[in-house]
């Protein structure tokens, strides 16, 4: 059966019809996508940059402290944690390759050292516990002097990586 011309007519400009509004809505589609992403980033970047900010004071004061101890006779002894066990790295931590490139290495660079440093806190706070009970042994202090110096390395490299951490992820943010 031959369709006339005006069906013919209609069903083309039906076909375009249908063709324009399926691209309108992808387009529409994907730009959702592409802002809700790029808000996600922002957020995560903006609780990063807060959760910085939060602990700089005290870094720096703990940074401080050791440089004013340098030699390997001092044992830092505290009970404080450098960073806590609910910070915000962890809730982020899955989230934070997903933003750019620089800005994660950055961040996860900043943060392994900090952790490291708080394991060594940990670590030098337990053996001190045992003091409470016992006298220490030679080796225990030995190992609570080397954990300090340790501690004290992490947190200095972890203070210095601050400024540049905060500037990446204020501007992301």
């Amino acid at each position: 059966m031959l369709l006339d011309e005006k069906t013919k007519t209609e069903i083309i400009i039906l076909t375009i019809g249908v063709l324009i509004g399926g691209s309108l809505y992808l387009t529409n589609s994907l730009f959702l996508y592409y802002t809700s992403m790029n808000k996600d980033k922002g957020d995560i970047a903006e609780g990063l940059y807060l959760d910085v900010s939060s602990i700089e004071d005290y870094l720096v004061t703990v940074d401080r402290e050791f440089l004013a101890n340098p030699g390997d006779k001092y044992i830092f002894v505290q009970g404080t944690p450098l960073y806590p066990d609910n910070g915000l790295y962890f809730a982020y931590q899955r989230d934070i390759s997903r933003m750019d490139r620089k800005i994660a290495l950055d961040t996860f660079t900043f943060y392994n050292h900090l952790l490291s440093a708080e394991r060594d806190r940990n670590m030098i706070f337990e053996i001190q516990r045992l003091g409470d009970m016992r006298e220490l042994t030679k080796t225990e202090l030995r190992r609570q002097q080397i954990l300090t110096q340790h501690a004290a390395r992490e947190v200095n490299i972890s203070v210095s990586l601050l400024p540049s951490l905060k500037k990446e992820l204020d501007a992301a943010a």
